[in-house]
This record gives C-alpha cells, sequence and structure tokens, in this order.
C-alpha cells in the first residue's frame, strides 16, 4: 500500500503545470497515479475531475473526453523501459576477480603496471575500474602522485572494456565517465589544467551518451567546479556547485551536498567575496553530522578562519580557531598541521604577537619547503615579510627576500615578479607601501598556483 501521498496542492500544481513543480514532487504524483492511488483518486474527484477524464488520467491511455485530449503514452513508456534496461543491465562475469587483479598489481612497479593494464585485456574489468578510483581518491591528503597514478590505471581499464563487459552501451558510457573524471581532478591536483581540461571533456562527452544517473552527473559538476576555481573562472565555478547542489539535494546525498558548498565557499573566497562565503558555510556546516568526515568538518571550519582574516576580523578567526582546535589533532596528516600553523601564524600576526607569529610561520615555510610545496612556501614567506614590515626590522626584511628569491625561481615567475620582490627591499621602511606590494606579491603567485600549466 501507498504513503506518503502528495498534498492536494501538490496534485492541483501538477495538473497545471507540472514544470512549475520540483522533480521529486512530480516523481511522487506520477508513482501514485499510475498506481491508482485511492486516496489520490479521491482528492483529484473532489478536484472537480469527471470520472471519465479521471480514468484516463489514472490509466494513461487513450479514451474520449471532452475536457482532455486523447494522448499515446506508449512511445514515453517505451523510451523508460529502455532507459531502464540500459540502466540495469549485467554484464558478463569477470574471469579473474577485482580483488586478484589488485593483488597481482601490486607486485608491479608503477611503469609495468600501466604497461600490463593498458595491454592485457584480463584487466578490463568495471570492478577493478571502481576500485582504482577509490583508492585514487582515498590517498587525496596524503600523495598527489599516487592519486594520479591509480586514476590513470582507472581510465586504462575503463577505455579496455566493452559493451558486453559493462551489460550495455549506456552503462560502458557511464563507466568511462567515471574513469576520465578521476583522471581529469587528479590531472588538476597536480596543476596539469590544460590536460585535466581535455581530460574532462571527454568525461562530459561520455556522460552525455550514458544513463543518466543523477549521482554520476553530480560528482561531474562538483569536479568541474573544482577545476574551475584553479582556472579562476569563479562565476562558472559557482554555477557548477549550485547545479551539483540541486542534484545532490533531491537525491538526499547531503554528505556530497556539504563538499559542493564547501567548494562554492572557496570559489567565494578567491573571488573576494568573503561575506557570500561565510554565509555559504553557515549553512554547510549544520547540515555535518559528528563523526561523520571529520575531513569535511575541518574543511568548512579551516575556510571560515579564513574568512573573518580576510575580512580583517582576527579576533573572530582566533575565536572560531580555538573552538575547532581539537578537530586538527584528529589528523596526523603533516598537509592539515601544516596548513593549521599557517593559518595560527597569520592570526598570530593579525594580532600584533609578531615574535610569536615569526616563530609559527618559519616553521611552517621550512615544513612546506621539505615537502617540495614552493607554492605554499612562497606564500608563507610573503606571510614573514609583512611580519617584519610591522616589526620594523631592516635586516630580516633582507634576509627573507634573499631566501624568497630561489623559492620563487623554481616556480618559473616572470621577471617583473621577481624585481617586484626585491623591490620589498627598498620600500620596507614605508608600511602601507610595503603591504601593499606584499599583497600584490601574494595574489599573483595564488594566481600562478591556479592558472593552466
Amino acid at each position: 500500500m501507498l504513503s506518503n501521498h502528495p498534498t492536494r496542492s501538490e496534485l492541483e500544481v501538477f495538473l497545471r503545470d507540472s514544470t512549475q513543480a520540483a522533480p521529486t514532487a512530480n516523481s511522487l504524483v506520477v508513482r501514485h497515479l499510475l498506481a491508482d492511488c485511492r486516496t489520490c483518486r479521491e482528492h483529484l474527484e473532489d478536484l472537480g475531475w469527471k470520472p471519465s477524464r479521471l480514468e484516463r488520467l489514472l490509466q494513461l491511455r487513450p479514451g474520449s473526453d471532452e475536457t482532455a485530449p486523447a494522448y499515446d503514452y506508449g512511445q514515453a513508456f517505451a523510451g523508460a523501459e529502455r532507459a531502464l534496461n540500459a540502466f540495469f543491465a549485467e554484464g558478463r562475469p569477470a574471469e579473474t576477480s577485482a580483488e586478484a587483479l589488485q593483488a597481482e598489481l601490486s607486485l608491479l612497479s608503477p611503469e609495468e603496471q600501466i604497461r600490463r593494464v593498458g595491454s592485457d585485456r584480463r584487466f578490463a574489468n568495471p570492478e577493478l575500474v571502481r576500485k582504482l578510483i577509490e583508492g585514487s581518491q582515498a590517498v587525496r591528503f596524503k600523495d598527489p602522485e599516487k592519486i594520479l597514478h591509480l586514476a590513470h590505471l582507472a581510465c586504462l581499464a575503463a577505455e579496455s572494456c566493452s559493451v558486453e563487459d559493462c551489460g550495455s552501451p549506456e552503462r560502458l558510457a557511464d563507466l568511462k565517465c567515471e574513469g576520465w573524471r578521476q583522471y581529469g581532478n587528479a590531472l588538476r591536483v597536480q596543476s596539469r589544467l590544460r590536460e585535466s581540461e581535455a581530460s574532462f571533456a571527454r568525461a562530459q562527452r561520455f556522460c552525455s551518451e550514458g544513463t543518466g544517473d543523477p549521482p554520476l552527473r553530480a560528482q561531474l559538476l562538483a569536479n568541474l567546479l573544482s577545476l574551475r576555481i584553479s582556472q579562476n573562472r569563479f562565476g562558472e565555478a559557482v554555477g557548477f556547485a549550485e547545479e551539483a547542489e540541486r542534484i545532490f539535494r533531491e537525491i538526499g546525498q547531503t554528505n556530497s551536498l556539504v563538499k559542493t558548498m564547501v567548494q562554492k565557499a572557496i570559489a567565494y573566497i578567491y573571488a573576494g567575496e568573503p561575506g557570500d562565503a561565510i554565509a555559504t558555510l553557515n549553512r554547510a556546516i549544520p547540515l555535518i553530522k559528528p563523526g561523520d568526515d571529520p575531513h569535511l568538518l575541518l574543511a568548512a571550519c579551516h575556510n571560515l578562519v579564513r574568512c573573518y582574516i580576510d575580512l580583517e576580523r582576527p579576533d573572530q578567526a582566533l575565536s572560531l580557531f580555538f573552538e575547532t582546535r581539537s578537530l586538527y589533532r584528529e589528523f596526523d596528516d603533516a598537509m592539515i598541521l601544516l596548513r593549521a600553523g599557517w593559518q595560527e601564524g597569520q592570526m598570530l600576526r593579525d594580532l600584533g604577537h609578531l615574535q610569536a607569529a615569526e616563530a609559527a610561520l618559519v616553521r611552517i615555510r621550512d615544513g612546506f619547503c621539505q615537502h617540495n610545496l614552493m607554492y605554499e612556501a612562497a606564500l608563507v614567506s610573503l606571510d614573514l615579510a609583512a611580519v617584519y614590515v610591522r616589526l620594523g626590522d631592516a635586516q630580516k626584511i633582507e634576509e627573507i627576500v634573499t631566501t624568497t628569491v630561489p623559492i620563487f625561481r623554481s616556480l618559473g615567475v616572470d621577471r617583473q615578479l621577481l624585481a617586484s620582490l626585491l623591490q620589498l627591499r627598498h620600500v620596507s621602511k614605508h608600511g602601507l607601501q610595503a603591504f601593499e606590494l606584499i599583497r600584490n606579491l601574494a595574489a599573483r603567485i595564488e594566481q600562478l598556483n591556479r592558472k593552466t600549466s
């Protein structure tokens, strides 16, 4: 027996103009009408529908009624049946399990893994593709090179699969979409943005040829949003975020919804709109269930602190930072701890605790250098320069410029940017001019970090 009946107002909107209703509401109404729901029939009779017209609506078959033209639903239902058959089609059983194939790959060098997956038909296994994608996602905070390697293997395995392996052309397209989506995202993490764009273009094409699976499309949009942020295309990023949010909300994937909202907030931050970012994060954080996704909660709180730093409200930033400090202690990941220390150093600087800020930022800069994260090291060096300008310490400004020059050169910056850094030695006594130069240098380094390689 059906429950959760559509309300009379939902029925009225559907019968008047279904395009005005949410897709989930339309789906509910159609399901009850197809089942010849007695309760909904009574509601419709109360709304003035004649029995003959109601019979035609509920049975969805041509008939004669002076107020409603006949319509043959056969073609629509045939199309729906084809789509469902394509979605639920089962591929042929694999000769070797995905677990066994993974174990076999683990014994090989990375180069041999790539050669074997690309040439050995046994690795054309849809379940192996999914496991490789899961493995790539699992190391997203730890090993950027492994993210890319596993995604590359997933893409090669997906491209080797056939319609028979997947069950239908549409399911094969979905699988290839997943592989190219993860590969494109891994390339983005490596700042190989031009290649990432090309991979996402393939993923979008396969998505349009696939089953139309809403979670697959939503995840593709969420990854494209991250790419657009890296490309400084923030308006497009927000647009992708809002479309992905709508899908995740309708299918009830709250965790993915919140992740997308956090990414949208980051787009607002880079676009120079911290107020919009704060509003987005304040809507997202209450949706995170305690213990469900500590990384997600940490990311949301971390970016909220950054918003208050950008708004030059260090007291509020520090208060929130100490409220959420216990979150950082749950992780032993070096990158997370370095970023937490960086944020703390910025707040100490803005609050005037300059000696403590210097100690924190020197430690964090050296940590980023040890991990070969030179963009981050360059930005922390500029934060240190701002500390020394506030201290009025010309000798330390000279030292920080000298130690930052090789960091800038490792990034391949142009002569103009390098000259601007050297200019800092000559304007350090002029506080406002020095701070403006530091801000401009930081903005250009951040832009360089996100631009197409």
